[in-house]
């Protein structure tokens, strides 16, 4: 996906997205907050896009897509999910040695916050198993992150963006805790 459908796609599901909750639900500020979050990094890929960094618009939309994305699985926001797929042919070749060392620095970035983040719930709370899943999709893009990063470093970004997302939008939720380095997380 180019980053012009990449914007075209998560426009779109934003035109859509609604709280998930009622206003004056005791989770209507973390509702509010994520929409807020996906909002403002939606921007700022298009800000970067408008300044010719192509690397920090990639990672931004991607990053907003996992937020959004997080938010509709977890209830939190209402409407069609991002429709985001890998990022490709968004970075020029003269970016290339900086695509590529921000790839493998958000792929690090992304093993060490999974190392850092834990459950909040209590285990016999049904609010775990959401904990559980925010972590394991965030996790299931390690794998990917990294081999990615050997040879498509646009799609490694991507990927680890986009988990980074969930995990995030997790925390802010207080589905994940932050057992460990806490700049880590969009906090």
């Amino acid at each position: 996906m180019t980053l012009p459908a990449a914007f075209g796609s998560l426009d779109a599901a934003l035109r859509g997205v609604r709280l998930g909750v009622r206003d004056d639900a005791l989770l209507a500020p973390v509702a509010g907050d994520c929409l807020e979050m996906v909002r403002a990094y939606r921007a700022d890929a298009a800000a970067f896009a408008d300044r010719g960094d192509l690397v920090d618009a990639l990672a931004a939309v991607a990053y907003a897509a996992g937020w959004l994305d997080a938010a509709l699985v977890l209830g939190l926001l209402d409407g069609e999910g991002s429709g985001l797929g890998l990022l490709r042919g968004v970075v020029p070749g003269t970016d290339t040695a900086r695509l590529d060392e921000k790839a493998r620095r958000y792929m690090a970035m992304l093993g060490a916050a999974l190392g850092s983040a834990a459950p909040a719930p209590d285990p016999a709370s049904p609010a775990h198993a959401a904990a559980l899943a925010v972590l394991a999709v965030a996790g299931a893009f390690l794998p990917s992150a990294g081999f990615l990063a050997d040879g498509d470093p646009e799609a490694s970004l991507s990927v680890s963006s986009y988990a980074y997302g969930w995990l995030d939008a997790g925390v802010r939720a207080g589905l994940v805790a932050i057992a460990g380095d806490r700049s880590l997380f969009a906090v």
